[in-house]
């Protein structure tokens, strides 16, 4: 099957991006598809612990952890855009690993498809 990545770079609750790109993360792999996961810019923002202020909407972080149960385990963040951000390596879930810019670049060009959400 294909080898999917999938970048996320909006933040987890300022639109429905973030949910939307879970889903379909989910969706791949239920069909088989290696899925890959790199959090670039605001995306950065979703593997912060947080929960939503509208009791609506899931809990994004939950949903992040939950990704292991999907055989999704290569998950990546910008080290240039968490430092830009000013977010602390503390603060972030330990889902994803650290990598840089031409390592994610090498991952794009290694997948046969690339989704941004």
């Amino acid at each position: 099957m294909a080898n999917i990545l999938i970048r996320f770079t909006t933040s987890p609750y300022g639109s429905s991006d973030a949910p939307d790109g879970l889903d379909f993360a989910i969706g791949a792999t239920n069909y088989g598809h290696q899925v890959s996961l790199v959090f670039e810019g605001n995306g950065v923002w979703q593997l912060i612990n947080q929960s939503p202020q509208d009791k609506g909407v899931k809990n994004h972080s939950k949903r992040l952890k939950s990704l292991t149960f999907f055989d999704i385990d290569a998950c990546y963040y910008c080290e240039e855009d968490r430092l830009n951000l000013g977010i602390e390596k503390d603060k972030l879930s330990g889902i994803a690993t650290q990598a840089n810019k031409d390592h994610i670049y090498t991952l794009i060009n290694n997948s046969d498809h690339v989704v941004t959400f």
